[in-house]
């Protein structure tokens, strides 16, 4: 098993992630690290540099000259010893627990039970950090978990075993991602919903399990959650683009809603107020149920407020993909 993590930038997260992985009870001969770093200028690079693992698996640190995550995948598997057959998609900013390799190869093994040599990949849940780092944090995180938030993509909830579109984090086949011909790096996000559905073309199955999953951090202010909402809507448009299949109807909803306001604008002005009313008592709901669950009144205002920022975000992202280039700024 090789744990594959591209990098940039991450000398506040990489810490924690490279510890857990020596905390592991999966046996230190089982499995290799792989590190590319996509050119940090944030001490990212000494760290890794200094890093000695105290386990015993190995570990080595590539350069990363594409910078991009499906670059860095590429480049891994070209430095994969041959007796590697499975690989485990981590980044940076992420938490595993202790079992959290024992948790993938029971995971992986249950799965070719039930489908032998065509299992092609295994997503996993992803939840938010235990504890948040910034009040802002904890209004995002909110925001993902709330059912107008999450999607059916990387932050969707589920509780049972099951095929998927976009198998999140997930332990690939290295056999069947080869035979697809690996990652796409002109997909500098969605390329793992990218390679699921050429493997899912190829003949491959690709599924989920909520019983493995990963603690990934959030954006701690409103604008870098803005920039990954553009983001995410920019590269879901590409990737529509190419596969009109994946479309969500739920992706659209804020688009729609634009357009049933702009026709009340136009026709019955008084009339706006019905959609845009309801629109604000969802998002007040959302606000409200995370406060409480939470135990956080700030998040009665925060999280609506990500909400629009992620529902609006996307919807420009979507509308930019058909006519600009991606955005040039980074939200990490």
């Amino acid at each position: 098993m090789a744990v594959v993590i591209p990098v940039l930038n991450e000398a506040e997260h990489l810490p924690h992630l490279l510890a857990d992985l020596e905390a592991q009870d999966f046996p230190p001969t089982a499995f290799e690290v792989l590190v590319l770093d996509g050119g940090s200028s944030d001490g990212t690079r000494e760290l890794l540099d200094q890093h000695r693992p105290s386990t015993g698996h190995g570990f080595t640190v590539l350069e990363n000259p594409g910078r991009t995550v499906p670059h860095a995948r590429n480049l891994a598997m070209a430095h994969l010893g041959d007796d590697v057959g499975v690989l485990v998609e981590l980044i940076g900013h992420v938490r595993i627990s202790a079992d959290h390799l024992s948790n993938r190869n029971r995971a992986w093994q249950a799965g070719l039970q039930r489908h032998g040599a065509s299992l092609g990949a295994m997503g996993v849940r992803v939840l938010g950090p235990n504890r948040p780092s910034t009040v802002v944090e904890g209004w995002v995180d909110g925001a993902l978990r709330s059912s107008i938030g999450r999607g059916g993509g990387q932050f969707a909830s589920f509780t049972q075993v099951g095929s998927t579109k976009v198998p999140a984090f997930a332990t690939h086949s290295r056999a069947a991602v080869e035979a697809v011909g690996g990652w796409d790096a002109s997909f500098a996000t969605s390329q793992d919903s990218e390679l699921a559905m050429r493997l899912r073309g190829g003949g491959y199955t690709v599924e989920r399990d909520p019983a493995v999953k990963v603690r990934m951090n959030r954006r701690t202010n409103l604008q870098s959650h803005w920039r990954m909402a553009i983001r995410y809507g920019y590269w879901r448009g590409r990737l529509l683009r190419r596969y009109p299949s994946r479309a969500d109807p739920r992706e659209f909803a804020p688009l729609f809603g634009l357009l049933i306001c702009t026709v009340l604008l136009m026709t019955s002005p008084s009339f706006v107020v019905v959609p845009m009313g309801a629109y604000a008592a969802v998002l007040l709901g959302a606000g409200i149920f995370s406060a409480v669950k939470e135990g956080r009144f700030s998040h009665a205002l925060g999280v609506p407020v990500c909400l629009v920022l992620l529902h609006t975000g996307f919807s420009v992202g979507l509308c930019r993909s058909l006519v600009a280039g991606p955005p040039r700024k980074r939200d990490r």
